[in-house]
């Protein structure tokens, strides 16, 4: 049974499978002084390999729904308890242990870019690029707590600011450098092991939160009711924050660029809520916010999603902003280019 740490124990299957049974093992000094292990790898291709496994969509919003168990990869966006409301509505339920699910929540937030010069190596991350690493065994003669952790390991352990902060630099003794190397742990490689070879299956979370029913449609009522609970204050305002991550962003994008317009604050309104930090990326809301009213009517065509309601609601505006001078001489008439009058007629309903 595995646990939801990514520090796992390497499976020797696993390691055969993707052939890096001969790639070092090192350790990594965690809090409460322990020493996890980590493989080190110069095989840039393997690691990719393993990253795309992990990450790239294998289901889509329709056949996913025959899973049973579900396992979120650690650093997720989207909260488990939105991702977990989500799946219930298809019966899936969500599991800690890896070992026991059919399907894999994967994002490309496993990783976290490169990190370097003995940075501090997050506890979360299942995978990544390390530059300018040293090791260390520690010293027999270790007062330290977490020198004499090192030694006990038995590993070489990666030197990072865990440990430079308190113990001094050159009071260790440096056994490697890790100058350019792709460190992998025990669950990426298992896991990776697992849905290559079994039928585990992968789904992105946005696939998934765009199943839900309980989605809401962004119309100008609600458009409305949010602009005046995020306007107050206490109660109203947290029920509108708490709202607002259900709203579907792939709808109503006139309205969705007049919620920016007005509302431009949201992004400042609550930093550790998960599920508000996600819709806001994963909507361009602040994109949006930067967009004028033809330049949204100039996305919005260049994507394919102009339609005569999100026209009609965007022109008037683009209007109202026309500015003429010399009006003492000229007169002047204003009308929309040929090829946006078909956007000006009513949508014929069926």
């Amino acid at each position: 049974m595995a646990n939801k740490s990514v520090y796992q124990d390497f499976d020797t299957a696993a390691l055969n499978h993707f052939g890096l049974e001969k790639d070092t093992i090192y350790g990594v000094l965690c809090s409460l002084n322990k020493v996890n292990k980590v493989l080190c790898t110069q095989d840039q291709t393997t690691y990719e390999k393993i990253n795309t496994i992990l990450t790239v969509p294998t289901e889509d919003g329709t056949t996913f729904r025959t899973k049973k168990k579900a396992f979120i990869l650690p650093r997720c966006s989207v909260s488990q308890d939105r991702l977990k409301a989500a799946l219930k509505e298809h019966g899936i339920t969500v599991t800690n242990d890896y070992t026991l699910a059919d399907l894999v929540i994967g994002h490309e937030d496993i990783e976290s870019g490169k990190l370097s010069n003995a940075d501090d190596i997050p506890s979360t991350l299942m995978m990544n690029k390390l530059w300018n690493y040293e090791t260390t065994k520690g010293r027999n003669s270790a007062t330290h707590s977490k020198e004499i952790a090192i030694v006990n390991s038995g590993l070489e352990v990666i030197v990072t600011s865990k440990l430079t902060e308190c113990v001094r630099y050159y009071d260790l003794d440096i056994e490697d450098n890790l100058y350019d190397t792709w460190m992998l742990t025990g669950m990426a490689i298992n896991l990776a092991h697992l849905i290559d070879t079994t039928d585990v299956s992968v789904i992105d979370p946005e696939t998934v939160l765009h199943s839900s029913a309980t989605k809401m449609v962004l119309d100008e009522q609600l458009l409305s009711d949010l602009k005046m609970q995020l306007n107050s204050y206490g109660d109203d305002k947290a029920l509108a924050l708490k709202i607002i991550p259900t709203i579907d962003y792939m709808q109503n994008y006139h309205l969705l660029w007049q919620f920016a317009q007005d509302c431009g604050n949201i992004t400042y309104a609550d930093n550790r809520d998960k599920d508000l930090k996600y819709w806001i990326e994963a909507s361009k809301f602040n994109f949006f916010e930067r967009k004028s009213a033809q330049g949204m009517i100039l996305w919005l065509e260049a994507n394919g999603d102009l339609c005569n309601t999100n026209f009609r609601y965007l022109e008037p505006i683009v209007r109202r902003e026309i500015s003429i001078n010399n009006r003492d001489l000229y007169t002047f008439k204003v009308s929309v280019k040929k090829e946006y009058k078909k956007y000006l007629k009513n949508e014929e309903k069926i």
